[in-house]
Parts: C-alpha cells; structure tokens; sequence
C-alpha cells in the first residue's frame, strides 16, 4: 500500500531503540534478567546440538545464543522479545494508518496477529511472581507498562475488545491450558528459590521438570 514501507520504517527504528535501552543500554538489566528467569538453569538440560552460550564467552547477553534468550522470557509467561517496543512504537503512528495497513497489507496483518498470539499466551500478573527471586525489581514496572501499551494498541489496530476476539477457538484453548500452566510456574518459582540457594540436587529434576512442562503447555520454547 501508499506509504507501507515508509510507516513500516518508523515503527521499527522506534520498536528497535526502544528495546535497545532496556537490553542494551540499561545497565541494570543483566542481573534483572539473570534472576528473573531461569536462563542460567537451562543449561542443565543435557538438549539440542549447541550449548546455551557461545564458546568464546563473554559477558551473558553478548555470547547468549538466540533460542534460550526466548525459551528463558517464555518460561516466566513474560515473553518479552516478542512484543517489546511495539507498545511505544505503536503510540507514536497514527491509528487509522496502521489500521489502513491492518486491512489491505497481508504482510502486516500476519505481524499484528502475530503478535497478538503471543500477548495472549503471555501473563505479566505471573511474571510478577518471579520479582521475589529478584534483587532490584525496579524494571519490572516499564516492563509492564511497554505491555499494557502493546496490549492496548493491538486491540485497537484489530478493533477488538480482547485479543483473539476473531478467533475464539485459539483464545479458548489459551483460557482453558492457562489455569493448568500458571501452577507450574508457582512451583518452579519456588524450586528456582531452593536451587539457588542451596544447589540441591533433589531439587534439580523437579526443576527440570517444570521447565519442561511449562514449555509443552505453552508450545513454545524459542
């Protein structure tokens, strides 16, 4: 469509410095991320062809290999590179534009809805769980504020008054596993705490255990 690429231009430079000063440029975020999800614990699945890290080392974001960057944000429900930036991105183009885009570009309606799927399996209320693992929580909240913008701005580009309104076979299956899930995000909190702080090794295929599980109910890991 008129003017697609040149939209489509500045929604991703803003997307993208967006989530480059929180991963990138905010010093806080590694110790954040090191303990608010479980990346350090994945590499005790003895799974796939590559290690979790890149041999040459390094600081963690620098040599963190791409699957267990997402596997990681997945396993406490926040999936964060998925949608983040596309909150703040969003709020800055003009509505009828995206939803002009929405309606007669396939390209970026299969993005929208996308990214729709994803915030529907993604919960910030269990995310919050994890913060008792966490030493400064303090970007926890424009975590959460980034996805009730994307949250907001989706629904408003699609017209709807919840996500996956126009799909309700997927958005029952998300309410109905979702109940089943969100315990197991309890125990692994909880199993995380006592692995931690004792390197227990009863603890350790409980653990597992509950990444693995956590992984199928969502059916996705990276």
């Amino acid at each position: 469509p008129d003017n697609a690429r040149e939209t489509m231009g500045t929604l991703s430079a803003d997307a993208f410095a967006a989530y480059r000063a929180l991963v990138w440029e905010d010093g806080r975020f590694e110790a954040f991320f090191r303990h608010f999800t479980p990346i350090e614990e994945l590499a005790l699945f003895e799974i796939g062809s590559r290690p979790a890290r890149r041999p040459e080392g390094g600081e963690l974001l620098q040599s963190l290999r791409a699957i267990p960057w997402v596997f990681a944000w997945t396993q406490n429900r926040c999936i964060l590179p998925a949608w983040y930036g596309c909150g703040t991105a969003f709020a800055g183009a003009d509505l009828g534009e995206l939803r002009r885009l929405y309606r007669g570009w396939a390209f970026f309606r299969s993005l929208v809805e996308n990214l729709e799927m994803t915030l529907a399996k993604s919960s910030l209320e269990i995310a919050a769980g994890y913060l008792d693992l966490v030493d400064d929580a303090s970007l926890y909240e424009p975590i959460r504020a980034e996805h009730e913008r994307t949250v907001h701005a989706v629904k408003e580009i699609v017209e709807a008054q919840e996500l996956l309104d126009r799909h309700p076979v997927v958005q029952r299956s998300i309410h109905l596993r979702n109940p089943y899930v969100d315990p197991m995000n309890a125990i692994q909190v909880e199993l995380l705490r006592r692995w931690r702080e004792t390197g227990d090794e009863e603890v350790k295929r409980p653990l597992l255990r509950s990444i693995a599980g956590i992984a199928a109910a969502l059916r996705n890991t990276g």
